[in-house]
């Protein structure tokens, strides 16, 4: 599926491989593989893949170009199991993003109560968002919901307005810098395995370009 994501896109944003990001490495018993892209027009573009006892999928667009929140998607195949998270995170630095074609596009799947989990970045998340569970038969629907997701998501992007690139790095460094400092399931490991340095440079310049 992610494949697909990134040709979705490339249709809108002319992508471009940024070869010095990317990244192979190793983290309890599981395969990772991250990539980086510049999108024309939108800004980073982060991808990262894991194989092994489950396999998973990630995809950020940090937005430098477009006064666009942060996008965060995550997908995870697990003993027939599947799990989603889209998310979006507050790096605006105006109110032209406007986010109703996307709870159009999603309908029953936006969700907008309370997660019910205290987090550092809760203040951050910017409606609306995916949080999808199911089995294997679900996976061609969440498919069908991720691609919607991304293309909604686009759309608002492009209907937005351009910004200072200066800024928007700055605003969304609040986000990633945050997932350093606080840490949580999507560092503490790797962080274990690799390092404080390898963590901060897969971050910073392969996930989300700062």
């Amino acid at each position: 599926m992610l494949e697909k994501l990134l040709n979705t896109i490339q249709t809108r944003f002319p992508m471009t491989g940024k070869e010095e990001a990317a990244r192979q490495f190793q983290v309890m018993g599981m395969a990772f593989e991250a990539r980086a892209y510049a999108a024309l027009g939108l800004g980073h573009v982060g991808v990262m893949t894991a194989r092994g006892p489950m396999q998973m999928e990630t995809l950020v667009i940090n937005p430098f170009e477009m006064d666009a929140p942060i996008f965060s998607y995550d997908r995870i195949h697990a003993m027939g199991k599947e799990t989603m998270v889209g998310e979006m995170f507050d790096s605006l630095l105006g109110d032209s993003f406007d986010a109703d074609g996307m709870v159009k596009a999603l309908g029953e799947a936006a969700v907008f109560p309370d997660k019910g989990q205290a987090t550092w970045f809760a203040p951050m998340i910017v409606h609306p968002w995916l949080d999808q569970k199911g089995d294997a038969a679900d996976a061609p629907r969440f498919d069908c919901i991720a691609a919607d997701y991304l293309e909604a998501y686009l759309a608002a992007a492009q209907a937005a307005e351009p910004c200072d690139p200066a800024q928007k790095r700055f605003k969304s460094a609040a986000y990633s810098e945050g997932l350093l400092k606080n840490g949580g399931p999507a560092t503490d490991p790797v962080k274990a395995a690799m390092g404080e340095a390898f963590t901060a440079a897969l971050f910073r310049e392969t996930l989300f370009g700062a």
